[in-house]
């Protein structure tokens, strides 16, 4: 392994799921993975995305969203997610 390199612990099923995966992709576990969660934004990537969102939305119309605006959309959102991952 080089000097980035580490290693991560999982189950035998899943490092197979992996490898398979990979190898149908023509691509190596390393870079699916890189691929896999660069995909998914953490809790500050996702606020830092809305704040632009929201300076787009006042510079576009002259609208400042409210904080009670923002928390109503913000659990309508989580719910249409819940609603999603249910079905």
């Amino acid at each position: 392994m080089g000097d980035q390199d580490t290693s991560i612990k999982t189950t035998k099923d899943v490092r197979d799921r992996l490898k398979t995966l990979a190898s149908e992709r023509g691509t190596t576990m390393n870079e699916l993975l890189a691929e896999l969660v660069t995909r998914e934004l953490t809790e500050e990537e996702k606020e830092h995305r809305a704040q632009q969102a929201l300076e787009e939305v006042r510079q576009a119309t002259g609208v400042t969203v409210s904080e009670d605006a923002r928390a109503r959309a913000r659990t309508f959102l989580q719910n249409l997610g819940q609603e999603h991952h249910a079905a």
